[in-house]
């Protein structure tokens, strides 16, 4: 690992962080209806349109990091974009953040460094291996395809989570894609081989099903587990696919360990932080007969910082 790696992956969550905020400031006020409703209603929206141009400079800046560094270093650093999603979205409400986030902004600080220390010594090889990453992948689809179609099944709360661990498991796989992507010698050798068209794949699911997570449930719902399974799952790709290595000895492993599990902690706290907000209708929510109950499921755009 270099500081350059570092570098480029904390400039991809900060893209990242603004792309979140911005996205679902304006997905999440969008009127009722299917997937291409809400689309036609955030693509003229001018803060979700600078929202997507940074989620693909983040896009561009997380494949430079992964093209440098490991999965194990850059997805956790990379996920660390939720914190700085808390600030955008605390200056576009023209607020500052609450003790709440910055106490878990802080403590995430914490673990990011120790983890960074403790992970400097992380190896790897640059080309997956081709059978692990297909079991990998294989593996990783079929746990999100169940995820979002039991979600289209129950109710906004669980559907959230649902979404959430699918987009999550997604964005895992994508990493790992991305990363054998960017192995390629060349352009032709990169439209010739799998890890392109399957990261083309696995982005606009991806991307669709974050989409709903936004509109059909608070991002109490969805995100904490979404940052929680990412991670790991681009790290189990790591260490399947790329044969990757971390931290060498008993006491180095052990802090690398504790400091992920403290970054995974802050950002998994944060994603759950919510405050009150006026009322909107869910995405396809299962009429139960009861409107107290559906008001109270509904009850919550949280927006990032709130």
């Amino acid at each position: 690992m270099t500081d350059l790696t570092v570098l480029v992956a904390l400039a991809a969550a900060v893209s990242f962080g603004w792309s979140t905020a911005a996205m679902h400031h304006d997905a999440s006020k969008a009127p009722a209806g299917g997937t291409l409703a809400l689309l036609r209603h955030v693509v003229t929206q001018w803060r979700w349109l600078t929202g997507m141009a940074a989620s693909l400079l983040g896009l561009v800046l997380h494949g430079v990091a992964l093209s440098i560094g490991s999965l194990a270093v850059v997805q956790p650093l990379v996920v660390t974009g939720l914190v700085f999603s808390f600030v955008f979205r605390a200056a576009l409400d023209l607020r500052w953040p609450s003790r709440y986030v910055l106490g878990w902004a802080c403590f995430t600080a914490v673990g990011l460094g120790s983890f960074l220390l403790a992970a400097r010594s992380t190896t790897g090889s640059a080309a997956p291996s081709g059978g692990a990453a297909a079991a990998v992948l294989a593996v990783g689809t079929l746990a999100a395809t169940a995820c979002w179609v039991t979600a289209t099944r129950v109710r906004a709360a669980p559907a959230g989570l649902l979404l959430g661990l699918g987009a999550g498991i997604n964005f895992g796989l994508t990493a790992g894609a991305l990363k054998a992507t960017t192995a390629a010698q060349s352009v032709s050798q990169a439209l010739t081989s799998w890890p392109l068209y399957v990261l083309l794949v696995l982005g606009v699911s991806g991307f669709l099903a974050n989409q709903l997570a936004y509109r059909r449930a608070p991002l109490a719902s969805s995100l904490p587990i979404l940052n929680v399974a990412n991670p790991l799952v681009a790290l189990t790709f790591g260490v399947v696919a790329f044969n990757e290595v971390t931290a060498r000895g008993p006491l180095r492993l052990a802090v690398e360990g504790v400091s992920l599990a403290v970054i995974l902690a802050g950002v998994f706290f944060l994603a759950r932080h919510e405050e009150a907000t006026p009322l909107r209708p869910v995405l396809n929510q299962p009429d139960t007969g009861d409107d107290t109950s559906d008001e109270n499921a509904d009850r919550a755009l949280l927006g990032l910082a709130s």
